[in-house]
């Protein structure tokens, strides 16, 4: 869905009129007034082309008003650029270079205490690192953009923080938080009686509501944000919602049919305006909903004009460079052939000048010639004989040498190959996973997988199961952990770490406890390292004890979350198994490490879960989410992972992990594996 107030520009647009009136005001002694009115013309280009997603003109515009900005002194026009290129470049996806211009603007409103200037800078980094993920530093700087506009009592740009610090909530799937922030937004934007701020804030909570699958409500928010921009007659606004709302209808209400008709509304006021990004979005929309209707020719259609319109934003430009290089170099060609003409004609006449000398002394020349030639030949014979010698004995070394790197490759994988049998020793056999979870299951499906994936031939993740008798009652431990580093020290640190778990259950029995000893041992073996404070390696585990006596589960978790997909209540008896009968129940872990931490005197949590039957249990490691690819080369992402285990929940254990193996390499692609990967899935 199209999510507006993310990065405010019609904001960020009016706050640089306003700066730009206002310099016009106190430069106007200083600063030649022609030059701030071009700085004004050249920057409003710039803000045009962003409206219709040519990013490279945009910042030509930007660049040139910025640089006669600087030669003013004009402050405040500088900050407004740094903050216009920042945009830009964040719209094309190179952050590091949005973040630079954001800071260079945020600088200069510091240095000129240009308080209003601050919160929009402020806002505008949060969005970059919203942008790449980073939740943390997004609401960093998003708080203390609201702050700043809060402080000075700018409303329009409070409504923008609020609106961000909500949607970042939607997307860590906060969505009580994200709802507390989008009403408050929209009361202060109904108090301000600013309707494009109240369609604005209609929007996101439309968007709210579908996250939270309130699609009524979701479908009622877009419509009054339509109905509003309709009256404010913001064509591109009326464009997206309705894109949105057909969305909402094909992606949620399952009515392509509605949601192609809302497309092809979108398409056709995109295609009057001219706006290249909504017409890409609305021939991508019809191409996915025409597939889901059958009209399998109709959707190819569409997705070739996708394509062609998403190259054509980036292409239009170069297109122009590659005609004018060509009519640069058709005239460097030209005139390189009539210089070359007039030098064959000097040449043809000063060969007639010479020719009677040169037959003259022709004669004389080749008897010299064929002497030099003679000497030459004999001097070459030499020079290649001595020459083969020594390739000769080149060729032996090599080879030796080629031998002995053999030899040496040979030994290092051998080594390695056998650290993998050593490790894998140490790992939970199949043998006592089978004995534990394949009780009361069929032959077709063993009752759990595990989907183990080194980055190289020995791991960092591990995982190690052990039975224990606690009271006469079995019990069975199975953790699941990510050591410090990966390949040769990461093998290494996985064997402490086991080592120091079978040591802890000679003495505990529940999952913190162990936790909380295994940290313990980590950190006295680790200080014999030499440094003044010890290592600081450890591990990040999910520890479950399984008490199938009693259906009980015990879970303590270090940075890695537990999942449980559980049928739904009101359907636990139906035999028809679907994705709609199950929900997720997620164990959050503590945020620390079992290891030395600023937390390592915090024990660690111990969560207790009746098990009913049927459900689903998955434990992991962040290999999988963290894996970069896709068509645009991010990462996978644990919302996306945790949606792909709930849909396929139902699936029998061994088509679950195919299905993990292909979907992991297939978002890979041709690119690195980044990390070692384990997920393991039990059911009950």
């Amino acid at each position: 869905m199209v999510r507006k107030s993310k990065n405010n520009l019609r904001q960020i647009i009016w706050v640089g009129y306003s700066l730009l009136f206002f310099s016009s005001f106190i430069y106007g002694q200083n600063a030649d007034s022609v030059l701030i009115k071009r700085v004004d013309s050249i920057g409003n280009k710039g803000v045009d082309f962003v409206e219709i997603g040519d990013y490279d003109n945009a910042l030509k515009n930007y660049n040139s008003a910025l640089k006669i900005a600087q030669q003013i002194n004009y402050k405040k026009g500088c900050a407004r650029y740094y903050s216009n290129i920042g945009i830009a470049n964040m719209y094309r996806g190179n952050y590091p270079e949005a973040l630079k211009n954001h800071l260079s603007a945020l600088k200069i409103n510091e240095e000129i205490g240009n308080k209003k200037g601050i919160s929009v800078c402020y806002n505008n980094i949060g969005y970059v690192y919203d942008s790449q993920g980073n939740y943390p530093d997004a609401f960093k700087n998003y708080h203390t953009s609201l702050k700043f506009s809060q402080e000075i009592g700018d409303k329009e740009q409070t409504i923008s923080c609020l609106n961000n610090i909500a949607i970042v909530h939607i997307e860590q799937n906060n969505l009580s938080e994200a709802s507390k922030y989008l009403f408050e937004a929209l009361k202060i934007a109904q108090e301000m009686k600013e309707k494009a701020l109240i369609a604005s804030c209609y929007n996101n909570i439309g968007i709210l509501y579908s996250d939270q699958e309130n699609y009524q409500e979701s479908l009622k928010y877009h419509l009054l944000s339509l109905e509003i921009e309709k009256e404010l007659g913001d064509k591109k606004d009326i464009s997206a919602s309705y894109l949105n709302i057909g969305s909402l209808y094909t992606d949620n209400l399952n009515n392509a049919k509605e949601g192609k008709k809302w497309f092809q509304k979108g398409l056709v006021l995109a295609k009057e305006i001219g706006s290249k990004p909504e017409i890409k979005t609305a021939y991508k929309n019809l191409a996915q909903t025409n597939r889901v209707l059958g009209f399998y020719k109709d959707a190819f259609t569409n997705y070739e004009l996708y394509i062609i319109y998403r190259d054509s934003i980036l292409n239009e430009e170069n297109t122009k460079k590659t005609i004018e290089t060509q009519m640069q170099y058709e005239f460097d060609k030209k005139e390189a052939l009539t210089k070359e003409e007039q030098s064959k004609k000097d040449a043809i006449t000063a060969t007639e000048k010479q020719r009677n000398k040169i037959i003259l002394i022709f004669g004389a020349i080749l008897l010299v010639l064929i002497a030099l030639f003679a000497m030459f030949m004999y001097n070459r014979f030499r020079i290649t004989r001595k020459q083969k010698r020594v390739i000769e004995i080149k060729e032996r070394e090599t080879q030796e040498q080629k031998h002995v790197i053999e030899e040496k490759h040979k030994e290092i994988t051998d080594s390695i190959n056998y650290a993998e049998r050593i490790q894998r020793s140490f790992m939970a056999t199949k043998d006592i996973l089978n004995q534990n979870f394949s009780l009361s299951k069929d032959n077709d499906d063993p009752g759990y997988f595990v989907f183990f994936k080194p980055k190289d031939v020995v791991s960092g993740d591990f995982y190690w199961g052990e039975t224990l008798v606690v009271d006469g009652i079995s019990k069975f431990l199975l953790a699941t952990a990510d050591s410090t580093g990966h390949g040769v020290p990461g093998a290494i640190m996985s064997l402490l770490n086991i080592t120091s778990l079978e040591k802890a259950t000679e003495h505990y029995t529940n999952p913190a406890d162990i936790l909380n000893n295994t940290r313990q041992t980590i950190i006295k073996r680790l200080k014999r390292d030499g440094s003044l404070d010890g290592g600081k390696d450890g591990m990040d585990c999910s520890l479950l004890c399984f008490d199938f006596a009693n259906n009980k589960l015990q879970i303590s978790a270090a940075n890695n979350p537990v999942w449980i997909m559980r049928r739904n209540s009101f359907n636990e008896n139906n035999v028809d198994e679907s994705t709609s009968m199950y929900e997720v129940i997620e164990i959050k872990p503590d945020k620390m490490p079992v290891g030395k931490h600023d937390k390592q005197d915090t024990p660690f949590t111990l969560h207790e879960i009746n098990l009913l039957k049927g459900d689903v249990i998955y434990t992991l490691t962040d290999g999988f989410p963290d894996q970069f690819g896709g068509p645009k080369g991010k990462k996978y992402m644990s919302k996306m992972l945790r949606q792909l285990l709930l849909e396929n929940a139902h699936l029998p254990m061994p088509e679950q992990l195919q299905l993990l193996n292909t979907t992991f390499n297939l978002w890979r692609g041709d690119l690195e594996q980044v990390d070692d990967v384990t997920i393991i899935g039990v059911r009950i």
